[in-house]
């Protein structure tokens, strides 16, 4: 295992804006049970509407992730804006 240096930006929740020495631009690092909470909640939602199509439930948990994910996103880039970096995007 190798160790690297990282500068933590900001924390939030269950996730950090991380700058890992030599990248150009932070990450986001998200705790290990949140990502797999969201992946597992993406995939039955896919899972779900594959078999059902206008299922509302699934279409629900879809809408729910999309909003964790847009959480994630808007936290990194108030980060980033707060250290006058622009986003990579």
């Amino acid at each position: 295992m190798s160790q690297e240096q990282a500068q933590v930006l900001s924390r939030g929740g269950n996730w950090a804006v991380v700058q890992l020495a030599g990248r150009a631009f932070p990450g986001l690092h998200v705790q290990g049970d949140t990502f797999a909470a969201l992946w597992t909640q993406l995939a039955e939602a896919a899972r779900m509407l594959r078999e059902d199509p206008g299922d509302g439930k699934a279409l629900d948990d879809l809408d729910d992730a999309v909003r964790e994910a847009e959480e994630f996103l808007r936290f990194y880039e108030a980060a980033l804006a707060e250290r006058g970096i622009q986003r990579p995007y």
